[in-house]
């Protein structure tokens, strides 16, 4: 949770230099936080579950790149190896079920926020098999670097844009030659699934 409202103040009001965020931005971070605090659904607390209820949505379209300006590129390269090695592990411990399109995290430069800032588009794809009958999910998972703090802190996000709109969710705040790749292993699996359960909410608001 405190993560959760740094971050909300940190993007909302701390930093002059980032495009301010929309009204919708502002309602799915508190849709976040409310579902932190009161979870609504009990049943929804494993990353399959949640898949199934995105099996039946919409399609998605496919991530373009652009390419990234210097800035620091040992802090944002051990955030990169950070999401890299999170990724090979949700994978790994669920068996076939996950995939990733990519499984890197190669940064692409934010042009839609601040040169502080960098962005990897990935597809999560998610495979049912139920009754001989097959089925598949995808979703883009968005990783998201941001350092404040004169280079000193650097902020990990995951999000993705369902209906136009951003859910991003926060995962740690990190000190430059912090030591936090293990740690954030454990940080990135628990707020992805946070981060599914926003995308299948807003999904099931335009069907």
């Amino acid at each position: 949770m405190k993560t959760y409202l740094i971050d909300t103040f940190d993007i909302g009001f701390g930093y002059p230099q980032r495009q301010p965020w929309s009204i919708s931005d502002l309602e799915c971070r508190l849709e976040s936080i409310h579902e932190l605090l009161s979870p609504r659904n009990s049943k929804m607390d494993a990353t399959e579950l949640i898949f199934q209820e995105l099996i039946a949505t919409s399609a998605i379209a496919v991530p373009t790149a652009s390419v990234s300006p210097s800035f620091d590129q040992d802090i944002f390269q051990t955030a990169s190896s950070a999401f890299q090695k999170a990724k090979t592990s949700f994978s790994e411990s669920n068996g076939h079920q996950y995939s990733w399109a990519d499984g890197s995290c190669k940064w692409f430069d934010n042009t839609e926020t601040s040169a502080n800032e960098r962005r990897h588009d990935d597809i999560l794809t998610y495979f049912s098999w139920k009754a001989n009958q097959s089925s598949s999910c995808s979703v883009i998972i968005t990783c998201l670097a941001a350092v404040g703090d004169n280079g000193n802190i650097i902020t990990l996000s995951i999000g993705s844009t369902v209906n136009g709109k951003m859910s991003r969710i926060p995962i740690g705040r990190y000190r430059k030659n912090q030591n936090y790749i293990n740690e954030f292993e454990d940080a990135f699996i628990s707020e992805l699934k946070n981060l599914i359960i926003s995308i299948c909410k807003e999904r099931r608001a335009i069907l």
